[in-house]
């Protein structure tokens, strides 16, 4: 039996981030259902070579089923709340405001749900000076400082190639998860998980980082292949 088998979970995630993590929990077992809009699907099903079921949309969202549902309208909204009481997991990584819009909040799913385990991904958080931009992979890998430390000496930064502001992302997530569902087993309990794309991306960041007194405490420098 898959470790993860019975655990249901609601995914409301586009792109990588948030599909990431979903995708790695299925493969565990986990009984992933991807909410997308009708017609179009999410975003990432026609990005890179378009179509509906794009290489990009695949490497993300094999292994789940797919429900299409228009949170636009009120049926669909009220369609989504009957669903939640039947799922361990709701997910999200929309743009900021868009769970307000759609009346999403974590406090309002709870109240129909209180063991709900409620996981929201977002560039910068939900407070602070960049709550409200939005993120994507390179954004979080820049502002996170991996620009800054990838490339030649004395060139021009550049773009890491593994997209870890992204699937690093969703690696944490899923993590995160599994530890609230074991905490919900114990108490009963479930809560509310948030993580910031910027600070998922610092703990990748922490051995460079750690070579800063090398540099007399200056900013870490570009060393191409060399090692600190």
């Amino acid at each position: 039996m898959p470790a993860l088998d019975g655990i249901r979970i609601l995914d409301m995630t586009q792109y990588e981030a948030g599909p990431s993590c979903t995708q790695a929990l299925a493969w565990l077992g986990a009984d992933v259902v991807k909410i997308e809009p009708p017609e179009t699907g999410e975003p990432g099903r026609s990005l890179a070579e378009g179509g509906t079921y794009s290489a990009y949309f695949c490497n993300w969202n094999a292994n789940k089923r797919s429900l299409a549902l228009d949170l636009n309208r009120d049926e669909g909204r009220a369609l989504l709340r009957r669903m939640l009481p039947h799922y361990d997991i709701f997910i999200e990584n929309y743009g900021p405001g868009i769970t307000e819009r759609f009346e999403l909040e974590y406090e309002a799913l709870a109240e129909i749900h209180p063991g709900l385990i409620y996981v929201t991904l977002k560039g910068f958080g939900s407070d602070g000076p960049y709550s409200d931009y939005k993120s994507y992979d390179m954004v979080a890998q820049a502002a996170s400082g991996a620009f800054s430390v990838t490339g030649d000496p004395g060139g021009e930064p550049i773009l890491p190639g593994p997209t870890l502001g992204d699937s690093g992302t969703g690696t944490q997530a899923g993590m995160a998860i599994l530890a609230a569902y074991i905490q919900r087993l114990r108490t009963g309990q479930g809560q509310r998980i948030e993580i910031s794309m910027q600070e998922a991306m610092t703990y990748y960041m922490r051995t460079r980082l750690s070579f800063l007194g090398n540099w007399g405490q200056q900013a870490c420098p570009r060393i191409g292949n060399g090692m600190g």
